[in-house]
């Protein structure tokens, strides 16, 4: 008989007739339902026990009289903008001035937000040129390798010098093509270069992947800061729907519904996720009544709105599979940016990978006090476990109205295709979920106003028409015209500086509703011990970076999605 190790002694076993008396009541409170067609499912209801404290609720109450605020001060206070300078005045109401005004316009800025901005997950190395690009770089190759040659400091230095050096990399949104007449949005393409003096630089956009008037702006041309602006904006749009809310709030609130449906709250593997699960199911309840919700504060900020957002998230999670997208070293090598001489200043992958390393050991030792692949001294078999094995087949099931699954791709599975037998499959399934909820969250969602705050640096929402012809100046008439309107900007900026604000303990702190048994106390002893020696070494690359970077860093991170 199949059965789960429990860790109350004395108490009946999980398997037993109280536990799955237990699990029926779990599956009738935490039930599970599609609600958007193509989107990860969600908890119907929202059960009592997972709702925010007082605290928490104080907290979304005051956002709300903000944003009343804020219409007062767009009504009364600010004038319209008619120039960028009148933007600065906001802050000096609502929110602190973030540091994007003064650096906005610089390529150095550009190429940063790629490695260690909010969406520091797209870039790739380019191994060679997208036919769909090719045509613009034949018609603009003379001008293409002036800019080369003036990055490189070389004067025979080429494009394919770069690809041959690893200096070439590309960041392509072919996965928002066809977007441009429902949601306004462009799928543009970017190449960049890692210059003479190691800093990664923008060399060329082109704003669609294929179609007529579809050009390529490099960057002495008269409209390279439009074309930054368009390419910017399909990459928050982006980020947002997909990096952000699809992957880790969405899709992480199926796990934690299955989670509940399938595991009693006394098994190894329910009580070592709990603490990254605690307040997800009820900021996601909240962002659907407030931020994704029919005329919500999606729909007022973003051009792209809800149904944009959707979409995004629809056609990416069509794509997405833990063990490629959801892991990360193996992320970084697909992607062929894997190793620090590959792609210098990229912050994100250096900084993640320790904590990912951490968390990796952590879990790995978690699982071993329970579990033995052969049973040895009278450990558990992952195979023969009844929940594991109920809970993985609700990972890959198929979304359904009511009661569907997860339909994750990339569920490290046996030959058989439904159930998992070792550890390491376990290890590899619970690390992926556990960075997804933490490091993945984190670095992703607190940097926002950051990057955010002045819209010009990166615009959630763009009026009028992406250029069509590098050859028009810019004017700073032209930016006011296509960033959204001020009481947009208004709201984007107190939105996202609340959406950038800590409120639960650090990665590692597991005193919570739900803690850790005293049986695995020595492996979070050491996970605490690993995280901080993660978060010195941190503090010590950033003492010698010229922008350090701290959102990967175990102090900065918490360990679930609660905000």
């Amino acid at each position: 008989m199949a059965t789960t190790p429990n860790r109350a002694s004395g108490n009946e076993a999980p398997d037993g007739p109280t536990a799955k008396d237990n699990l029926q009541s779990a599956k009738d409170e935490y039930q599970l339902v599609e609600s958007v067609r193509g989107l990860p499912s969600r908890v119907k209801t929202l059960p009592r026990q997972e709702r925010f404290n007082c605290f928490e609720k104080l907290r979304a109450g005051v956002l709300l009289i903000v944003l009343g605020i804020v219409y007062l001060i767009d009504r009364f206070l600010t004038r319209r903008w008619d120039k960028l300078s009148d933007l600065l005045n906001a802050y000096r109401w609502i929110v602190p001035k973030p540091p994007t005004p003064e650096i906005w316009r610089d390529d150095a800025f550009f190429g940063r937000q790629r490695l260690v901005g909010v969406n520091p997950f797209v870039i790739r190395l380019c191994t060679a040129i997208p036919g769909n690009m090719k045509e613009n770089v034949n018609k603009r190759r003379e001008f293409l390798q002036k800019v080369l040659q003036q990055k490189s400091g070389k004067t025979d230095f080429t494009l394919d010098t770069a690809i041959q050096e690893n200096r070439l990399f590309i960041v392509d949104y072919d996965i928002l093509d066809g977007m441009k007449d429902t949601f306004g949005l462009c799928s543009p393409i970017a190449l960049f270069l890692v210059d003479a003096e190691n800093e990664l630089m923008p060399i060329a956009i082109q704003l669609y992947q294929t179609g007529e008037n579809n050009p390529m702006f490099l960057p002495e041309d008269p409209s390279w800061l439009m074309a930054k602006l368009w390419f910017n904006h399909a990459d928050s749009s982006y980020q947002d729907s997909f990096s952000h809310l699809g992957v880790t709030h969405l899709l992480m609130e199926s796990v934690d519904v299955v989670t509940h449906r399938n595991l009693t709250t006394t098994h190894p593997v329910y009580e070592i996720l709990a603490p990254h699960f605690l307040y997800l199911l009820a900021i996601n309840t909240k962002a659907r009544d407030y931020l994704i919700n029919k005329n919500g504060i999606v729909d007022e900020t973003r051009s792209i709105g809800r149904e944009g957002t959707f979409e995004i998230i629809r056609r990416q999670l069509l794509k997405w599979r833990m063990d490629e997208d959801g892991t990360l070293p193996r992320d970084l090598e697909i992607r062929g940016v894997e190793g620090e001489g590959t792609l210098p200043g990229y912050y994100y992958r250096d900084d993640a990978l320790l904590v990912y390393d951490a968390i990796q050991k952590y879990v790995h030792t978690y699982i071993h006090v329970y579990y033995d692949d052969d049973g040895y001294n009278g450990k558990h078999q992952v195979s023969n476990d009844a929940q594991i094995q109920a809970w993985v087949a609700a990972l890959i099931a198929k979304r359904e109205p009511v009661n569907g699954g997860c339909e994750i791709k990339g569920i490290p599975l046996d030959k058989n295709g439904s159930t998992i037998s070792t550890c390491d499959q376990l290890v590899q399934i619970l690390t992926s979920t556990i960075y997804m909820c933490s490091v993945g969250h984190a670095v992703t969602n607190f940097p926002q106003y950051e990057q955010y705050g002045f819209q010009p640096a990166y615009p959630a929402g763009m009026r009028g028409s992406p250029p069509q012809d590098p050859n028009i100046m810019v004017t700073e008439t032209a930016i006011i015209k296509a960033i959204p309107p001020k009481i947009t900007c208004l709201l984007e900026m107190v939105v996202m500086k609340f959406l950038s604000t800590r409120n639960t303990r650090c990665l590692g702190n597991f005193i919570t509703r739900d803690s850790i048994p005293l049986k695995a106390d020595d492996a979070v002893k050491q996970f605490r011990k690993d995280l901080k020696k993660a978060a010195v070494r941190i503090e010590e690359r950033n003492s010698t970076r010229t922008h350090p970077y701290p959102w990967a860093s175990p102090d900065n991170i918490p360990n679930s999605i609660s905000i």
